[in-house]
């Protein structure tokens, strides 16, 4: 085999990484922004849930890919498990923003009556 040959460039997969993290650290940089929230909004493959993070416990979603469960303990939220290929949610640890792509589970502290939107 060629030298050349074996230095192909990006694939597709390491594409869909590239995007998967980057997305990860735009959610996280938007999070930080207004973060120490006291309630987790979770969005778990088009629905909608609320939990206070003064509640310490375990939390189970459905998503395309099987159960992703997020752990609120100490009013701070991580992902315990989940069926993704790389659990890239699971190795992020304790955050204000969780998300698990590709079983559809995002989750974002928020403090309450915090708008979610303006329109106007």
């Amino acid at each position: 085999m060629d030298y050349h040959q074996s230095m192909a460039g990006p694939k597709l997969p390491d594409f869909i990484i590239f995007l998967i993290y980057g997305g990860a650290i735009a959610l996280s940089a938007i999070a930080a922004a207004g973060s120490g929230g006291d309630i987790l909004e979770v969005s778990a493959d088009g629905h909608e849930y609320a939990f206070s993070l003064s509640e310490d416990g375990f939390h189970s979603f459905d998503g395309p890919l099987g159960e992703t469960v997020i752990e609120i303990r100490d009013g701070k939220a991580r992902v315990v498990s989940s069926p993704c290929p790389n659990g890239i949610c699971i190795k992020a640890g304790w955050s204000d923003t969780l998300c698990c792509l590709p079983n559809r589970v995002i989750a974002i502290s928020s403090s309450e009556g915090e708008a979610d939107a303006i329109s106007g």
